[in-house]
């Protein structure tokens, strides 16, 4: 499933004074750019408000496609649980 990338411009205006300042810091820390925090947080609100069956479905369908059973797939994520835990366990020895 490829994801299409619509481009909307936005402006925003009335910020209290500083509220720039305080976004490029927050990009900075972040690593990121004003506009991609901001993405970030449009995006997030905005899955936020789908109900969690809806943000699940291409997860699902993804997984439909594997043909694991869950069965196989607790299998596999179990396996490599316990492998990180030995691998953390020997560097601590």
């Amino acid at each position: 499933m490829s994801a299409q990338t619509e481009t909307l411009q936005l402006s925003i205006h009335g910020l209290p004074a500083g509220t720039r300042s305080a976004l490029e810091e927050i990009g900075r820390k972040t690593g990121k750019s004003v506009e991609e925090y901001l993405r970030g947080v449009i995006e997030a609100e905005l899955l936020s408000q789908m109900p969690f069956r809806e943000i699940l479905a291409p997860i699902r369908e993804d997984f439909r496609k594997t043909g694991l059973t869950e069965e196989e797939f607790d299998e596999i994520i179990e396996r490599e649980r316990q492998a990180m835990w030995d691998e953390k366990q020997s560097r601590q020895e």
